[in-house]
């Protein structure tokens, strides 16, 4: 049996798939398995992952022949896996050569800890992106306290709450899943680098027009976890609205877009960046 199960949902990513696989074939740790689910793809990719699977027998390939969307996808991965551990690789990001011994080593020192992530250095725009070091349930509040193509978990701990993603999410699956893992075991987030994580602007957990209301649901079944009285869950929440003399809703703020008038998209938040109409790069926190 494997020590860990790598797990790679793909789906059109011709242009980058390579580079994923290479970074897990060439880490410094080898007792994987490496398990690579084609979601119907329509361009080369089926074949790109079919070469890769003939070369290294770590490597287990399955073709849906139809999309079956990405949470449907990772409840497969998990559900065919066999390691002690699970990790996860991003068809279009690269894992650092030793991003798996560090996790290992990590979880097999700490009894008490289910999933290790890492932080992230973006690409082709250059940012490091780090997570709380030990997130809890409210710091999954206003944004993802961990990195999904950066974790490792142990598979027993989901196994035995049968913790799997919700497949009724068109996105924020991962989102969601974490905020269910959260309330029952500890997270921890190392300050190293574990990933290159390469940034897209067609990237569709990025451009998703189900996005804000998938992150709406999460949030507010973080809320109603932590509180039943709505004064409290109304402080918590973070929407707000600047009203020109006192009654125009002027600017109002929904998670990571801010509307002109309430319903004109004026600015969209991606990474760090602010960017207006959501293509000119406007400002960013250093």
């Amino acid at each position: 049996m494997p020590r860990v199960s790598v797990l790679m949902p793909t789906y059109n990513a011709e242009k980058y798939v390579s580079a994923a696989i290479e970074s897990i074939l060439n880490q410094t740790f080898t007792d994987f398995e490496f398990i690579i689910i084609n979601d119907g793809s329509t361009d080369n990719t089926l074949q790109i992952v079919r070469d890769y699977a003939k070369q290294d027998k770590r490597i287990k390939f399955i073709d849906n022949k139809k999309n079956s969307g990405i949470a449907k996808v990772r409840n497969q991965l998990l559900d065919i896996a066999k390691g002690t551990y699970i990790a996860y690789q991003d068809s279009d990001d690269i894992s650092l050569p030793n991003r798996l011994e560090k996790q290992v080593q990590y979880l097999d020192t700490n009894k008490n800890i289910t999933v290790v992530g890492g932080g992230m250095k973006t690409f082709p725009r250059q940012e490091l992106m780090t997570a709380p070091e030990n997130p809890k349930i409210l710091d999954f509040y206003t944004a993802n306290a961990c990195f999904n193509p950066t974790v490792m978990i142990r598979k027993s701990d989901i196994d035995s709450i049968n913790l799997r993603y919700d497949e009724t999410l068109q996105t924020a699956e991962d989102y969601d899943f974490w905020t269910k893992l959260v309330k029952r075991y500890n997270i921890y987030n190392m300050p190293d680098v574990l990933i290159n994580y390469r940034v897209l602007d067609t990237s569709l957990s990025h451009n998703n027009p189900h996005l804000d209301e998938c992150n709406k649901k999460v949030q507010n079944n973080i809320l109603n976890f932590l509180t039943s009285n709505k004064n409290t869950a109304t402080s918590l929440s973070i929407k707000y609205r600047i009203l020109l003399f006192g009654f125009l809703p002027l600017f109002k703020q929904k998670y990571s877009r801010i509307y002109l008038f309430d319903i004109i998209p004026l600015l969209k938040k991606r990474g760090s960046w602010w960017y207006l109409f959501d293509f000119i790069p406007v400002f960013t926190k250093r």
